[in-house]
């Protein structure tokens, strides 16, 4: 497995494993609640979401990196992680047919990133936003080989701190790579029963 930055040609390959992944977790199924009904708009929006990241990637405002397999007859990019440089924000997609309060109340988060970790580190941090692996080769080890290799580029950058909001699937493996947990947000429409939670890391 080689880890590098990634580029535009890697567009396709980082929203496939984003549709194939991230629906197992439930903070993506609660964003994105309509996905299934719109299956394809659902498609085109998460390239386009994708594509915004490489674009602020070029602008200094993201650090992507990818694992790619190579074998005798073909490579593959088998999984991939977005880092959010210090204050930068992601512009906003019209998702289909979207829960609007949803997506206002999942933004609460930002509020609680500003509180925990930009006001304390500033310019001395990155944040991870996504951290998705193909199915077929999950448990083997890579994302924790795609996080360690950026924390390594981050202490060489002589940064203060590497900081997250992690999915329950996901703090497993934060917790075994010595994040500590500072609190937790809990996200919910005024008037809705369902509820997700997870904490800043």
């Amino acid at each position: 497995v080689v880890l590098r930055e990634a580029q535009e040609s890697d567009i396709k390959a980082i929203s496939d494993i984003a549709l194939l992944s991230l629906p197992s977790d439930p903070v993506w199924t609660y964003r994105f609640q309509y996905a299934k009904d719109y299956p394809e708009e659902h498609k085109e929006n998460t390239r386009k979401r994708y594509a915004e990241y490489l674009a602020g990637q070029r602008e200094g405002r993201f650090r992507i990196t990818v694992a790619e397999l190579h074998t005798e007859d073909r490579t593959i990019t088998i999984a991939f992680a977005i880092w959010q440089l210090p204050r930068s924000r992601l512009k906003a997609i019209n998702e289909a047919k979207p829960s609007m309060s949803r997506m206002k109340a999942y933004r609460k988060y930002r509020q609680y990133k500003l509180k925990w970790f930009d006001e304390r580190y500033g310019e001395k941090h990155w944040s991870l936003t996504t951290l998705a692996t193909h199915p077929d080769y999950e448990r083997r080890g890579i994302g924790t080989a795609l996080c360690c290799w950026d924390i390594q580029r981050a202490i060489s950058s002589k940064l203060e701190a590497i900081t997250l909001f992690s999915s329950p699937l996901g703090k497993p493996l934060y917790t075994k790579l010595k994040f500590m947990e500072v609190g937790t947000v809990r996200i919910q429409v005024e008037g809705e029963k369902e509820f997700i939670e997870f904490p800043g890391m």
